[in-house]
């Protein structure tokens, strides 16, 4: 299924035509670790890495990022010398931005996780506006902004990414105002009702449009920024028709851009027989249970964990004949631990387990295990193929792309996924069993409805599933994207 790595890198490669592909995000592509006097290269996960490692490699490409790797004095471009004097090599050139500790405190744990994050996922109650945060991330943007322009040629593509730099493109065209650039939102773009309540709101808007091809998940998330656009930007924004509008004498393309997974690596590792093994010790260390349920998040509010939970003790006390016959898998990446606020839910979900298992546990049986831990993706594989079903309900969700590497673990096409209507995936993966996560007796019907559902109709949806993530992988999104990137460039000389 899907096309291979060295065929897609080729088809991004004619794309570019000897271009370079400059990308700038938050997060590095590659962990630089310590190990005594010894320097190693650790990828970091994600699909924008996966997607995006194989084409800078053979175009020597540029990635400019910041990095929380700050150790014993040194940042991220100190390691990356260090390493170069250990002939440890870097893949492609890697530039890391420079911040001061108080740089990052406000920048990134303040306006952009604790003001545009809560705000943007609909959470306006964890948002407060705080003019210190916002100085520091203009300032910040700045800064990227300046290491692009210092790097970037003429016919160069800039392809910036997410809500940490959402004002860097507006920046970038200020010292190139010919300069090639695109700008990919990973998370929801919220209503004009919701997104006009932010102070900052014609800043952020006017940032982004400083690109020629705005990308979102879903057209919903697109039609929403056109909207917040021509609406709070009156008399300065045109919107020409559903896709394009024009700011400032330039014609700029909004479109959805599904993100995905690489489907052949999951789906190779599942169907590894070590990751067989280790599914089935799982499946045997959660005896007596004849049921799996899984839940696999980053530890954030958005996700639904608290919610999800409430639902399994709400299953319990509904269907009594399952106690003994199910069990529920919760794994909880940690995620943000600076910040009190994700303390504070960290020890909610610690107290809602506890009380849980306290009122249904019996003779041997609990009725939820929990792991606040990260996982390798072999491991988090084998506890997809060990679940028969996968409850996957944020509040409000970009993509998530957890719902879709289930799918991709179960080449035997069994498994269900019961997904959040709230999240981006849900306007791609139809056939999964979709839910309103904030109603909970819904969420409890629809376990059961999947435990009691034919065998034969949960393969249906499953292979149904498996074949759309593996036709619109993560490859499949690089390549639309770089080709409506052109194309958008080539419309705008």
């Amino acid at each position: 299924m899907g096309i291979s790595v060295e065929s897609f890198a080729a088809d991004v490669l004619t794309l570019l035509n000897g271009r370079q592909l400059i990308v700038v995000s938050n997060r590095e592509p590659y962990q630089i670790k310590r190990h005594n006097t010894n320097l190693t290269l650790e990828k970091t996960t994600g699909g924008l890495v996966s997607a995006l490692d194989t084409v800078l490699q053979q175009s020597n490409g540029l990635w400019i990022c910041w990095s929380g790797t700050q150790e014993q004095g040194c940042d991220f471009n100190d390691l990356c010398r260090l390493a170069e004097l250990n002939r440890v090599a870097l893949p492609y050139r890697i530039q890391a931005v420079r911040l001061s500790s108080e740089e990052i405190q406000h920048y990134y744990f303040g306006f952009a996780n604790q003001q545009l994050w809560p705000l943007f996922h609909y959470f306006p109650f964890r948002h407060a506006f705080s003019e210190e945060d916002w100085k520091h991330y203009t300032m910040v943007n700045y800064k990227f902004a300046r290491a692009v322009a210092e790097n970037a040629g003429p016919e160069d593509l800039i392809w910036v990414q997410d809500y940490h730099l959402m004002r860097v493109p507006e920046y970038v065209r200020q010292f190139k105002p010919k300069a090639n650039l695109g700008f990919f939102c990973h998370i929801p773009f919220p209503h004009y009702e919701m997104f006009r309540t932010l102070p900052t709101r014609r800043e952020i808007l006017q940032g982004i449009l400083g690109s020629d091809l705005i990308g979102f998940h879903t057209p919903l998330y697109a039609r929403y920024f056109m909207e917040c656009a021509e609406f709070i930007l009156a008399g300065e924004v045109k919107v020409l028709d559903d896709q394009t509008l024009n700011y400032q004498g330039r014609t700029i393309r909004v479109q959805a851009f599904p993100i995905s997974i690489d489907f052949n690596a999951v789906n190779a590792l599942a169907l590894q027989s070590s990751v067989d093994e280790a599914a089935l010790q799982i499946r045997q260390a959660l005896q007596p249970a004849e049921f799996v349920g899984l839940g696999v998040d980053r530890l954030d509010y958005t996700k639904g964990i608290l919610e999800r939970l409430e639902c399994i003790a709400l299953f319990f006390k509904r269907f009594p004949q399952y106690r003994r016959r199910l069990v529920f898998v919760q794994v909880a990446v940690p995620s943000r631990m600076e910040v009190p606020e994700y303390q504070r839910m960290k020890q909610d979900i610690d107290e809602a387990v506890g009380r849980i298992n306290g009122m249904f546990s019996e003779d041997g049986w609990v009725p939820i295990h929990y792991f606040y831990r990260g996982y390798p993706m072999e491991e988090l594989v084998a506890y997809y193929k060990a679940a028969d079903f996968a409850l996957v309900n944020p509040l409000r969700d970009g993509m998530n792309l957890v719902a879709k590497e289930y799918c991709a673990a179960r080449p035997d096409e069994s498994g269900a996924l019961i997904l959040s209507e709230m999240t981006g995936a849900a306007y791609q993966l139809t056939e999964s069993y979709l839910v309103n996560p904030y109603d909970h007796p819904q969420v409890v019907q629809t376990i059961y409805n999947v435990l009691n559902e034919s065998p034969r109709e949960r393969q249906r949806r499953m292979k149904s599933l498996r074949e759309g993530i593996a036709r619109d992988n993560i490859e499949a999104w690089l390549l639309q994207y770089v080709g409506a990137f052109l194309d958008a460039l080539g419309q705008r000389d």
